[in-house]
C-alpha cells in the first residue's frame, strides 16, 4: 500500500533557513543541497563509515544505515533551490533605480550606492569613512562598476512595474529570481563590488537591509525625513518579499512538474524577527544553524580573501570584515529596542537544527578522507564522547535532517539530543528576565543526575513574578532590605538604591500603566545595581546559573558524584560555572550557545595537565520545536510497515484452535 498523499505535505514542501556566523558552513550546507543527485561516492562513503562507526556505536551506526537506505531510493532525494538573502535585496536595489535605458539604470544605481554611503546619521554606521576603503570608492563606482553593469542590465530583461516591489511581486508570475539570468547577473554585481572592496560590498548590505527594515525604502531622501521613525511599521519588508518569491517559484513548480515539488533554502537570515516571521508562517520551515570552531571559522575568512585580489588594502579590508562579523553576532542593539539590524546570536538560538562544520572537513576535502581520519578506530570500542562521534560528517547530518523532514522518526535522537532535549525545555522555568538558560549534569553512563535552570535560590521570588511598581509603593513582599532602602549603604553620589530607583522610575512613570498593555513591570536588580555602581559584576545578580543549580540539586536532594561525568547546558558555562565543572571532574561540556567570556581559554584549558581538562563540544543536531516535529512518528512504525509491507502474521487455523 502506498502511503505517498500521506506524506506529501512533507516531501512536496520544504523550507529551510539557514544562519551562522560568516564561514560557518553555510557554504558547504548549501552547495550539497543544490546538487541535483547525490553523487556514488557519498553513498559509498555511508557504508564505510557505517562500518567504521560501529567501533563507537552499534546503535548509532544502525542509524546511518536507515539514512543511508532512505535516499537509495529513487525519489527521496530532492535538490533545494537557494533563495540568496543578499539577491533579495538586490532586487530592492533594482527596483528603487530601474530605469529602461540600461545607461541610466547603471548610473543610477552607482550614484544611489555613493549617496547611501555619504549619508552620516544612521544609528548604525555606515558602509563609508575609513582610509584605503571609502576614500576612492565614488571614482571607482561611478566609472568601473557603472560601465561594468551596462551590458549585463541589457541582458537581465527585467521591467519594473510602477509602485513597490511588493506590488510588482505580488502581480507577477515570472519565476525570474531563480533564474540562471539573474543568479549570473547577482554573482557578477557583488564581485565588481568585491573587485574593490569585500568590505564595501558586506557593509552595502547591512546598510540596505538595515534602510529596508527601519523605513521601508531605500529612498535617501525620505530616509532624511523620516529619520526619526523607530516603529516596527517596515520591520518585515524583506520578509514580505521572501515570502512572495516563495510562492512565485511554488506556483511555477506546480506547472513545472507532475508531483509539484518545491525545496527552498533560505540563505542566509540573520535578523531574529524575520526568523520568527517563517517558524509562524510555515509549518514545514525548520531552521539550521551553521556552527564550527572559531578558530578555524576566522582562518577560513582569510583564506577567502588570500585568495581574491582587489584594487583596496587586504588587511584594512580583513580587520573591518571581522569587526563586521562581531557586531552581526551580538545583540546589544535588540536589547535597547533597535531591531533593524542582524542578531545573529539570537538567530543561532532559536534554530530546530544545529550542525557543525569539523576541521577535518571543508569544501575541498573529500569524504574518504574523514573516513581515513577515524578508520584506526575500526572495530575498536571506544567512549562516545570523542569528536568522531559528536561531530559527525556534515554530508551526514545534512541527509539526516532532510530523512526526518520527509519521514518523522525514522531513526530515534542521539544521546546528545535526548538530554540536551531536557535542558533546552528546562530553560522554560527560568525566571529570570534577562536570559533563560537549562542546564543538565550526567554520570559518565549519561543517566541524568540533576536538572536546574537559572533562577533564584528557593523561597525567594524570581525576577519575573516582581512588579516594580509594588517597590515604588513600598508594597515589602518580594523586595530585600537592600531594595527598600533599610540599610546603611550609599552609592557616590550618598543616595541608597531605593532613593535612585524612584528617581530613575519617575522619569517615565507617566501612562506606565497603559505602555506595558497588561504586562508586570519586572525589573533587573543587576541591571541597576551594577549602573549605579559603574561596574559590570556578575556577583551581585539574584540567580544562581543553571550550571551550578543542576549541580547543587545532588547536594540538596542526595546523590552520587560527577567524576567524569557529563554538563549540559543550552549556553556554554561562565567562568564562575566552569571553575565547578572543573572541580566537580566534569569530563564532558556540551552547549548550544556561546556565552560570551574567557572560561574556556582561562578556565576550561587551564589544567596542568591536557588529560584533566574538560571537554568542550558545541551541540549537534535536533533541538527545541524541532525535536518533537521530527521524531515523533505520523502513526507506530509496526502499523506503518505492515501497510507498506503486508506481511501479517497468519492467524493460527480455526480447526487447530478447537
Amino acid at each position: 500500500m502506498s502511503l505517498n498523499n500521506f506524506y506529501k505535505l512533507r516531501k512536496n514542501f520544504i523550507l529551510l533557513g539557514l544562519t551562522g556566523k560568516m564561514r560557518s558552513g553555510s557554504d558547504v550546507i548549501v552547495d550539497f543541497l543544490k546538487q541535483k543527485n547525490l553523487n556514488k561516492e557519498q553513498m559509498r562513503f555511508f557504508l564505510d563509515f557505517q562500518e567504521t562507526y560501529k567501533g563507537i556505536s552499534d546503535s548509532e551506526a544502525s542509524k546511518i544505515r536507515r539514512i543511508n537506505d532512505f535516499f537509495q531510493h529513487d525519489g527521496n532525494w530532492i535538490n533545494f533551490e537557494v533563495l540568496d538573502y543578499r539577491n533579495v535585496l538586490l532586487l530592492f536595489m533594482l527596483h528603487h533605480n530601474y530605469d529602461k535605458d540600461s545607461r541610466k539604470f547603471s548610473k543610477n544605481i552607482s550614484n544611489w550606492i555613493c549617496c547611501l554611503g555619504d549619508y552620516k546619521e544612521f544609528e548604525t554606521p555606515r558602509f563609508g569613512g575609513t582610509i584605503g576603503i571609502a576614500n576612492g570608492s565614488d571614482n571607482f563606482l561611478k566609472t568601473k562598476f557603472k560601465e561594468g553593469l551596462e551590458e549585463p542590465l541589457t541582458k537581465l530583461n527585467i521591467t519594473f512595474e510602477r509602485g513597490t516591489l511588493l506590488e510588482f511581486l505580488g502581480n507577477t508570475q515570472d519565476n525570474f529570481f531563480f533564474n540562471e539570468n539573474y543568479k549570473q547577473f547577482a554573482n557578477l554585481f557583488y564581485k565588481q563590488l568585491d573587485a574593490y572592496s569585500p568590505f564595501l560590498r558586506h557593509k552595502l548590505m547591512h546598510v540596505s537591509a538595515y534602510c529596508l527594515r527601519r523605513f521601508g525604502t531605500l529612498n535617501i531622501d525620505t530616509i532624511k525625513e523620516d529619520s526619526d521613525n523607530l516603529g516596527l511599521n517596515h520591520i518585515y519588508i524583506i520578509a514580505n518579499a521572501i515570502n512572495q518569491l516563495i510562492k512565485i517559484h511554488r506556483k511555477s513548480s506546480e506547472n513545472d512538474n507532475k508531483d509539484k515539488v518545491a525545496h527552498i533554502i533560505i540563505d542566509r537570515l540573520k535578523n531574529s524577527y524575520e526568523l520568527m516571521y517563517f517558524k509562524e508562517k510555515y509549518s514545514g520551515f525548520y531552521m539550521i544553524a551553521a556552527n564550527c570552531n572559531e578558530f578555524e571559522r576566522k582562518n577560513r575568512i582569510r583564506k577567502k580573501y588570500d585568495d581574491l585580489t582587489f584594487k583596496t588594502d587586504k588587511e584594512e579590508n580583513l580587520k573591518l570584515i571581522s569587526k563586521l562579523d562581531e557586531t552581526e553576532y551580538k545583540v546589544k542593539e535588540f536589547k535597547k529596542g533597535v531591531f533593524d539590524s542582524f542578531d545573529v546570536e539570537n538567530c543561532v538560538q532559536k534554530a530546530d537544527y544545529h550542525t557543525y562544520l569539523n576541521k577535518v572537513e571543508d569544501n575541498e576535502t573529500t569524504l574518504k578522507k574523514y573516513v581515513n581520519a577515524v578508520v584506526d578506530i575500526k572495530n575498536k570500542k571506544l567512549e562516545k564522547t570523542n569528536k568522531y562521534y559528536v561531530y559527525q560528517p556534515i554530508s551526514l547530518q545534512i541527509l539526516k535532517l532532510i530523512a526526518l523532514i520527509q519521514q518523522p522518526g525514522l531513526i530515534t535522537p542521539t544521546y546528545i539530543e535526548r538530554i540536551m532535549q531536557i535542558a533546552h525545555t528546562t530553560k522554560l522555568n527560568s525566571g529570570c528576565i534577562s536570559r533563560q538558560v537549562g542546564a543538565v549534569v550526567t554520570d559518565s553512563s549519561f543517566s541524568v543526575k540533576g536538572i536546574g535552570w537559572n533562577d533564584v535560590p528557593q523561597g525567594q521570588a524570581p525576577c519575573a513574578n516582581r512588579d516594580l511598581r509594588d517597590l515604588i509603593n513600598e508594597k515589602e513582599k518580594d523586595f530585600t532590605q537592600f531594595e527598600l532602602g533599610d540599610t546603611d549603604h550609599k552609592y557616590d553620589d550618598g543616595k541608597s538604591f531605593n532613593e535612585k530607583i524612584k528617581a530613575d522610575y519617575s522619569k517615565s512613570s507617566n501612562d506606565l500603566d497603559k505602555k506595558l498593555e497588561g504586562r508586570p513591570c519586572a525589573y533587573c536588580f543587576k541591571t541597576f545595581h551594577n549602573k549605579y555602581e559603574g561596574v559590570d559584576n556578575q556577583v551581585h545578580t539574584r540567580s544562581l546559573h543553571a550550571e551550578e543549580n543542576a549541580m547543587l540539586q545532588i547536594a540538596k536532594n542526595g546523590g552520587q558524584g560527577l567524576y567524569k561525568g557529563n554538563l549540559f547546558t543550552t549556553a556554554s558555562p561562565c567562568e564562575l560555572c566552569s571553575k565547578k565543572a572543573f572541580q566537580l571532574g566534569i569530563k564532558n561540556i556540551f552547549y548550544i550557545d556561546l556565552y560570551p567570556g574567557i572560561s574556556e581559554k582561562h578556565i576550561l584549558q587551564g589544567g596542568m595537565k591536557s588529560v584533566s581538562n574538560p571537554n568542550l563540544y558545541q551541540f549537534q543536531g535536533v533541538i527545541g520545536r524541532g525535536y518533537q516535529k521530527l521524531y515523533e512518528p505520523f502513526m507506530t512504525i509496526k502499523d506503518e510497515t505492515i501497510l507498506r509491507s503486508r506481511i501479517e502474521p497468519t492467524p493460527k487455523p480455526e480447526s487447530m484452535s478447537k
